[in-house]
């Protein structure tokens, strides 16, 4: 720095390939300024000083923070030669550049000399992602020089603005990674980046593969970080911004949460964990009360704990044991089955708990058996009227039994389950499993329920023993041998997170693709349990994981009528009609054009010459346009099996569509409404099933993810039971939608009648399933005009009153049974999380 000079500023070494620095323009401070850099006096960039300094700020006495600058040494000069660099100010000042070795005066010219990156030797593929969520997001898999192959879980170093962030294992699963390049799929990390550092200013962010230091592609990353929550409900306000005038109610809602921020949020459940746990002993308080207020005295009956033991580490062994002992419900008994382990030390562990608490019992097995045969020595051993499962390494929050049993006696049901984390090396409490409420097709496709299980000893009986020839996922089979003889409304779900699965490296919780006999034994259990139950199907792995697609037996006979209601928008219609002819190969279906006051000539056109077609109907209704009374017309005047409410801008592309529908529908006889997968032309979710609540009325579920994204615990990937789907491409039997006397064409003549219908197919006992196998592109704006004029808002107001008046009080629809309460439902969903205090889940 030159006396001089009208800019002021210094450079400081952070890293020997890492330069921080600052400056300011003295003589108009208010302007930014550009500083210049130099390898070997030859100028490689301009460098715009806008970043926080808040340091630099507080010591030079200034008005603002963003001064600062950093600048990484480029790739192109770690080639193992020595060079000097240099920065400038824009008179050509020379900026002083302070080390290590010259803290206080510094130098002119920092000199260098990096090694060249050895990626000759190691191969590497990787992406940086960028930020979401509030962390920075990526992949990467380094080659195995032996086997040519690539596998991930491998060390990365994130740096923030040349400061080190975190060094982390890249273990997170990518199944589109996987699916992209066949390798491993737990190649991925998300570093959270602490909402101190989060200054609303740009950061650049750097990652490197270790202890290479190969640097990702995408890296260096520079982004402005804003809050997690705020940039979610922003790019959920873009993809909205031209959808239909409902919206707009979520997004008045988002503005509200822009302000007040978010407590809570699925990336950071550390710290909701912290408070909710401190909270579990209020809860249980509320459960007994729940308990007096219905005259049901609080009984204490034996509960067997089963817990195969077979080579544990010894110190999480221990923490298992003793967290079945300090439970606040003292009447159960934890059969230890040493499934030939050989280990001195747990086989000594045992016998000494057995001496010291008369309530632990032991089987020891000679040899190892597996640990279906383990888990059935135990059940035989014991005497208790419940059964509950518990691995060798997991932990139990103190008051899990006594939920459990209070909540078996609440709901009077044969089986329970609860929410479930994991509990890393550290004791850190990651990666919450927030289930559903029971959803037997959602268990088709992954056993969802997992830990903890809680069934009566009289049922296991009966169901028989676990099943060796499903190591892997004799869970699984065993659970769908219980949904076989237990009537499905007696099988609770426990909304507490009340286990701790232990995630350590090489366990199933730790990676679900470890093991591939686990997802051949699933696909058989599956199978195997179809077959029982006399359904015809074909079951498969999704992408190699242990989540199945189920593909059930072409269906024929059922007529299916097509109701597509429409105003001019001939291009859009005819598109759509179209396609359904060109992909369509189920036999038995006809179209219903209905055409709601078109007058375009070319329309007209259009209706005169398909209206020749053999499966084509037109039927005219010149009323104001009321989407309900439009369907509620077709159906009265054409009779049917099936109904497929069926937007103009949704188009169809895989000939089975139809089909996936119609069999979904025959699954049951309970089965009511099925719904479809509709993507955004980008190939985007639009529409991935819909949560209810007075807030939202309804949203849609994993918007905005990629097509074949797994999303939260698979539910973007699998077919299940949900509250309601849109009816932008609908399928519900035409008995049913007779039954509930159809659309409500009098209140919700065009928003949340969709909503309504299956909100009042549930009350009626019907299923609604959303497919995710059926997949249709949805254009949405297409089809709907503006709805910007007063008396549509004044519509929308009172829709939106009439349902919130007409389900407000009603558990279905305050608390989705098909979304956990855990949740805040609030778009984007699956993210933001409940505050633990004023949450009351047990009594769900």
């Amino acid at each position: 720095m030159t006396t001089q000079s009208r800019f002021t500023g210094f450079c400081q070494e952070v890293r020997n390939d890492v330069i921080l620095g600052w400056a300011i323009n003295v003589s108009s401070p208010r302007d930014y300024v550009t500083v210049l850099a130099f390898i070997d006096d030859q100028q490689v960039a301009e460098i715009k000083c806008d970043q926080s300094r808040e340091d630099i700020q507080e010591k030079i006495n200034f008005f603002r923070s963003d001064i600062g600058f950093q600048f990484a040494i480029p790739n192109a000069f770690r080639d193992g030669k020595a060079h000097k660099l240099s920065f400038r100010f824009p008179d050509n000042n020379v900026i002083s550049i302070l080390t290590k070795k010259n803290p206080t005066e510094g130098i002119a010219a920092f000199p260098f000399q990096l090694e060249e990156q050895p990626q000759d030797k190691v191969k590497i593929l990787s992406c940086m992602d960028g930020w979401k969520n509030g962390a920075i997001h990526g992949w990467v898999l380094k080659q195995d020089t032996s086997t040519g192959k690539y596998s991930g879980k491998c060390q990365v170093m994130v740096t923030m603005d040349g400061r080190h962030l975190k060094t982390v294992e890249a273990n997170q699963f990518r199944g589109d990674v996987a699916s992209a390049v066949n390798a491993d799929a737990r190649c991925g990390f998300a570093v959270v980046v602490p909402r101190a550092l989060r200054k609303r200013v740009r950061s650049v962010f750097r990652v490197y593969v270790m202890p290479e230091q190969i640097e990702l592609q995408g890296s260096p990353y520079e982004t402005t970080l804003i809050d997690d929550l705020l940039e979610q409900q922003l790019l959920v306000v873009n993809n909205q911004i031209d959808f239909l005038y409902k919206e707009m109610a979520t997004l008045r809602s988002q503005l509200k949460r822009l302000i007040s921020g978010s407590e809570y949020v699925i990336n950071e459940y550390g710290s909701w964990a912290k408070k909710y746990y401190s909270l579990l002993p209020k809860r249980l308080e509320k459960l007994h009360l729940d308990l007096a207020i219905k005259n049901i005295e609080f009984q204490t009956p034996l509960i067997s704990i089963i817990c195969p033991v077979y080579q544990p580490e010894i110190k999480f062994f221990k923490e298992a044991v003793e967290s079945v002992v300090k439970q606040t419900y003292q009447n159960w008994e934890l059969i230890l089955v040493d499934d030939g382990g050989k280990s001195v030390d747990i086989q000594k562990e045992i016998k000494q708990l057995v001496k010291q608490d008369a309530r632990i019992k032991s089987v020891a097995l000679k040899t190892n058996k597996g640990i279906s045969a383990a888990t059935n020595a135990g059940i035989k051993k014991a005497t208790g009227e419940w059964i509950a499962f518990f691995d060798h390494d997991d932990v139990l929050v103190p008051q899990a039994l006594e939920i459990m049993i209070g909540s078996a006696q609440l709901h009077k049901t044969q089986m329970l389950y609860s929410d479930e984390d994991k509990v890393d090396d550290l004791g850190a409490f990651v990666e919450p499993h927030f289930k559903p409420d029971f959803n037997y097709r959602y268990l088709l496709g992954l056993n969802y329920i997992c830990h903890f299980v809680m069934v009566h000893a009289d049922v296991v009986k009966q169901a028989g023993a676990l099943d060796s020839k499903y190591d892997g996922a004799q869970d699984h089979d065993f659970l769908l041998r219980l949904t076989e003889i237990i009537p499905h409304q007696q099988i609770h779900h426990v909304p507490e997170v009340l286990y701790h699965w232990r995630k350590t490296a090489g366990s199933t919780a730790e990676t679900v693709d470890n093991k591939d006999y686990a997802i051949k034994a699933g696909v058989a259990c599956v199978q195997d349990h179809l077959k029982r139950i006399k359904k015809s199907a074909k079951v498969g792995s999704i992408k190699g994981f242990t989540a199945y697609q189920v593909e059930w037996k072409k269906a024929q006979s059922d007529l299916v009528t097509i109701i597509i209601p429409f105003k001019d928008q001939v291009h859009t219609t005819k598109e759509c009609v179209d396609r359904l002819l060109e992909y369509t190969d189920y036999k038995n279906y006809q179209i219903i054009l209905v055409d709601n006051a078109s007058h375009e000539a070319e329309t007209l056109a259009f209706l005169e010459e398909y209206s020749k077609y053999e499966r084509i109907e037109v039927l005219p209704v010149y009323e104001e346009f009321n989407f309900s009374r439009l369907n509620n017309l077709a159906t009265q005047q054409f009779k049917s099996d099936f109904y497929l409410f069926l937007n103009n801008d949704v188009f169809v592309n895989d000939s089975k569509w139809l089909h996936i529908l119609v069999n979904e529908a025959l699954l049951s006889e309970d089965v009511g409404i099925v719904g479809a997968k509709l993507l955004y032309p980008d190939g985007r979710v639009q529409h991935g099933g819909v949560v209810v609540g007075p807030e939202v009325i309804g949203d849609h579920m994993n918007r905005g993810l990629e097509a074949e994204e797994f999303g939260y615990a698979c539910r973007s990937v699998l077919s299940q039971e949900l509250t309601a789907v849109t009816a932008a491409m609908m399928l519900i039997k035409a008995s049913v939608f007779e039954a509930l006397n159809g659309f409500n064409e009098n209140h919700l003549k065009i928003a949340f009648n969709d909503v309504d219908l299956c909100l009042r197919a549930r009350e009626a006992g019907y299923k609604v399933i959303f497919s995710a196998d059926c997949m249709a592109v949805h254009h949405e704006s297409l089809s709907r005009g503006t709805d910007d004029c007063p008396e549509h808002e004044e519509r929308f107001s009172y829709e939106k009153e009439y349902m919130n008046n007409s389900w407000g009080r009603k558990a279905i629809y305050t608390c989705d049974p098909a979304y956990s309460p855990n949740f805040v439902v609030r778009p984007p969903l699956f993210y933001e999380l409940s505050n633990p205090e004023k949450t009351e889940a047990t009594e769900k």
